[in-house]
């Protein structure tokens, strides 16, 4: 998942995978935050891995409780995702290629498609 801020004036919505995978570490910065004047309400929903944080843009910026949130994590994206993405879209990339040119090999004829197929490359 990556992740994702949604922002108005007085509400940041957090959702990200750090959020949902790291309880723990989650619900004790929440606490902390809690504590920070100006935080009105925290709703954390760990299975959606969203915190939406009301506050008072008066007392505390949106950019000082983003940049809190990053610096504990909650914004890292999963490079193992990345990599299991990548390599999935790679993979039926080079399927559908191969498809592709045993089609054209049974109905144009061989040596035709092996032509076309290095001069593409």
């Amino acid at each position: 998942m990556t992740p994702y801020v949604h922002q108005t004036q007085n509400r940041i919505r957090i959702r990200s995978e750090y959020i949902q995978h790291h309880h723990a570490e989650v619900t004790a910065l929440i606490e902390q935050l809690e504590q920070i004047p100006g935080i009105k309400e925290i709703q954390y929903r760990r299975y959606a891995g969203s915190v939406a944080i009301r506050f008072d843009s008066k007392v505390i910026t949106a950019g000082a409780l983003l940049e809190t949130v990053d610096s504990y994590g909650w914004m890292e994206q999963s490079e193992e995702r990345d990599f299991i993405n990548n390599a999935v879209r790679q993979g039926a990339k080079t399927l559908l290629k191969g498809i592709a040119l045993t089609t054209l090999k049974r109905t144009l004829g061989g040596p035709l498609v092996s032509a076309v197929a290095a001069f593409a490359r």
